[in-house]
């Protein structure tokens, strides 16, 4: 408060009744806003006298009571102005703040269920208001043990509400409280490194990276202090996750294979947990290594006999990894039993998890199921806290709502997610927002989001970098750049040979690099192109990277004057219709049409010109509108 408003503030309270006073300075103690019963139970004096003081504050606009109809706090108090209220607490001495705060924890117990299991976090910090305002009171022990009780009650319902953030503050500073109670040799305190350990965990869950690295060394730390190498083992596990998750997949590697090394002595639960998170990390960082370690996670988890959740999560990765390699039937069954047993364990994350990567696993084949999945993992995954998988839940829908041509219902999610600030700060979100306004030709809006993407940028993994070279293709595809999109599209397909040519990603971009030799006229580069499906089995590739290639050879026996062109053209778009997008439909029917034009076949070229100029227009894709409008254009002019 303004040193200038705060003699004016305080002259406004000392001309109230004493009793006034005490009140308002109970009440300022209470909270920004309180019941009637909380001010009386905490004052001490009688209900009537209570009220009626009350009535005069209010009369007096010292406080203000709520009368909407609609709000939960209505009948509640609460100061006029925020600023009177710090006034009135500035002006209690130090001990009469720790009283007061020590009356209101009580009443705060005394007043929910379960001892106050429901306002825990309240009580936690009237506690620690209580022990700062006097530290050196004879007492100061026991209310420490009263605030570390509170915050790990408060850490643990978070938890269980999905509030990730506010769990790991509250496991954090119960860490750092119990630190001090054990530096003064207080006991009966819980353990400092299991406090640090589920701080960090909780900090992943709220995609605070380099907090919960830093907790979990801070949890190796203590436990190494105390002569206990496989706790720190164990919290070092936790940060090589963090790390992953981070994209640092090589501190990753490095955490995890030592702690792993001491782990691995006598196999147990967390050894299968640090073994699950290495193979997440080899996993993701296509490495060799892959196959083998998601093997021995799973085979390791069923030999120690881990409970369903556990096993839940190597069923996932071991999916994911199948998946990876293109044995697409397999990773699905995989991740559908990861998801029951994830449903049998009642565990919220781990059957997020899962259907968020079955989504993944479905979108290019089964998209309408691919989107059921990734909706449903959503809800778990918001239920659970886990703000990072959470994002990609809502990435997959988003992907998967594309490939249906529902752009925007794609567009709300996306908006939805980011304006609500729920996950303003996730990159992969913003990264697909990109996406989605490069493909309408919105050059302005893709090529912020592509100079905001700091954290993706840094990140090893490979899914980010295809991320962002994606939306680099398409922003140049919007700007009618197609060396500079051929270049970007490659960035993507460098990494098929680890990750397969059937990811969602890869499909988007191999038919934009194709688009692009054609609109080069680079004959050979296409050929090269359609030799990189060819080398794989039909079984492996997905079905609308099979129709893409169809239309390609369409393209390619076209400016060949090849024959066959025609029939070539039209099996293509049948295949298109059957088995791909609209978006590609709608190009794919403005290549027809060029052809067609060429023919001289005015007549069939316009309706497949207008058929994607509806297309176009129901996406809202500025580039189809603009090429059909071109195309329009193009064709023969007939005069009476």
């Amino acid at each position: 408060v303004p040193d200038s408003l705060h003699a004016l503030l305080a002259a406004r309270l000392d001309a109230l009744e004493p009793d006034g006073r005490r009140l308002v300075a109970d009440a300022a103690v209470l909270g920004t806003t309180f019941p009637a019963e909380a001010l009386i139970a905490v004052s001490g004096r009688d209900e009537p006298a209570v009220r009626e003081a009350l009535a005069d504050l209010v009369h007096r606009e010292v406080l203000s009571v709520s009368a909407d109809p609609l709000s939960p706090e209505r009948g509640s108090y609460g100061f006029a102005q925020q600023m009177l209220r710090q006034v009135a607490y500035d002006t209690l001495s130090r001990r009469d703040r720790k009283t007061r705060h020590l009356k209101v924890a009580a009443h705060l117990r005394q007043a929910f269920p379960r001892d106050g299991e429901e306002v825990a976090d309240v009580i936690a910090r009237h506690y620690l208001d209580a022990l700062h305002a006097v530290p050196d009171d004879p007492d100061a022990a026991q209310i420490r043990g009263q605030a570390i009780t509170a915050l790990v009650r408060a850490a643990e319902r978070a938890e269980r509400t999905g509030a990730s953030a506010l769990a790991a503050t509250s496991y954090a500073t119960a860490a750092e409280l119990s630190m001090a109670a054990r530096q003064q040799a207080t006991g009966g305190q819980p353990d400092v490194g299991a406090l640090w350990e589920h701080a960090a965990q909780a900090a992943s869950r709220s995609a605070s990276w380099a907090t919960a690295v830093e907790h979990a060394r801070r949890a190796r730390d203590y436990h190494l202090d105390h002569g206990q190498p496989r706790a720190a083992a164990r919290a070092q596990a936790i940060a090589g996750d963090a790390l992953r998750r981070w994209g640092h997949h090589g501190e990753a590697r490095e955490q995890l294979a030592a702690a792993l090394d001491v782990l691995r002595a006598e196999p147990d639960t967390d050894t299968v947990r640090a073994l699950d998170n290495l193979a997440t990390v080899e996993v993701f960082a296509e490495s060799a290594n892959a196959d083998t370690l998601t093997t021995e996670a799973v085979a390791l988890g069923q030999v120690l006999g881990v409970g369903a959740g556990q096993l839940s999560g190597l069923f996932t990765i071991r999916g994911i990894y199948l998946l990876y390699a293109e044995r697409r039937p397999e990773a699905v069954a995989y991740l559908r039993e990861s998801a029951r047993l994830a449903a049998q364990a009642d565990d919220n994350f781990r059957l997020g998890r899962a259907l968020l990567n079955l989504s993944a696993a479905l979108n290019t084949a089964d998209a309408d199921a691919a989107v059921e999945a990734a909706r449903t993992a959503a809800i778990h995954l918001r239920q659970a806290g886990d703000r990072d998988y959470l994002a990609f839940a809502i990435a997959n829908l988003v992907d998967a709502l594309m490939l249906l041509g529902d752009w925007d219902t794609a567009d709300n999610e996306l908006t939805q997610a980011i304006d609500s600030g729920e996950l303003a700060d996730i990159d992969a979100l913003a990264c697909e927002k990109g996406w989605l306004a490069a493909l309408r030709g919105d050059v302005a809006t893709a090529e912020t989001v592509l100079a905001a993407l700091d954290d993706m940028r840094a990140s090893e993994d490979p899914q980010d970098k295809k991320a962002i070279s994606l939306v680099e293709a398409f922003t140049a595809a919007a700007r009618r750049q197609p060396r500079n999109v051929l270049s970007h599209a490659r960035a993507v397909l460098v990494h098929e040979g680890t990750s397969g040519l059937s990811n969602d990603y890869s499909c988007w971009a191999w038919a934009l690099a194709a688009r692009a030799t054609h609109d080069l006229g680079d004959t050979g580069a296409a050929r090269e192109l359609i030799a990189l499906p060819d080398s794989y089995q039909p079984g492996l590739l997905a079905p609308m990277l099979r129709a893409e290639c169809d239309l390609a050879r369409a393209r390619l026996a076209a400016s060949n004057g090849d024959q066959a062109a025609a029939k070539s053209f039209g099996s293509a778009v049948t295949g298109l219709r059957e088995l791909s997008t609209p978006y590609h439909l709608a190009h794919g029917l403005l290549d027809y049409a060029e052809f067609l034009q060429h023919r001289g076949n005015a007549e069939d070229a316009a309706a497949a010109v207008e058929e994607a100029r509806s297309i176009a227009e129901r996406l809202r894709c500025q580039p189809l509108l603009d090429r059909a409008a071109d195309l329009t254009a193009a064709e023969p002019r007939v005069r009476a």
